[in-house]
């Protein structure tokens, strides 16, 4: 079949096959979820930083809602020893922003850990480090 148009164009419509398997297509491609990873927006004390007071606690912000049972923050000292309270929690109603507690820090370099699971299940890790100068 040839569909006319009044410019004077013409175009052969689809024969039944074309249109189903190319509606058949678009189920498949429309159905599937979008995958949502959580990336690292802005952390405190920032990433790579020097600071002249230790912080009480580090709390990193992600692109995505969490999945707080499953994401995790781990800071440590330049010997590997854990210097967090060891329990991430949401710092924020946002669900997009964890926190840790930290116990009193000497001046050093600190590693900082995360993993980030997001509302969908899928993990993003990655680690920074900051420094409390003397």
């Amino acid at each position: 079949m040839v569909i006319e148009f009044p410019s004077g164009e013409a175009i052969a419509s689809p024969t039944r096959r074309e249109a189903v398997i190319t509606l058949a297509l678009l189920a498949i491609v429309g159905s599937t979820p979008a995958l949502a990873h959580a990336h690292l927006v802005s952390a405190s004390p920032a990433v790579d930083s020097t600071v002249r007071t230790a912080p009480r606690e580090v709390s990193i912000s992600f692109t995505e809602k969490l999945e707080e049972k499953l994401s995790s923050i781990a800071v440590k000292d330049a010997s590997g020893r854990r210097v967090d309270s060891g329990a991430a929690r949401f710092a924020d109603t946002s669900g997009k922003k964890l926190l840790v507690t930290l116990s009193e820090l000497p001046p050093g370099r600190y590693t900082v850990d995360w993993v980030a699971a997001s509302v969908d299940t899928h993990r993003t890790n990655g680690s920074f480090a900051f420094t409390v100068r003397p």
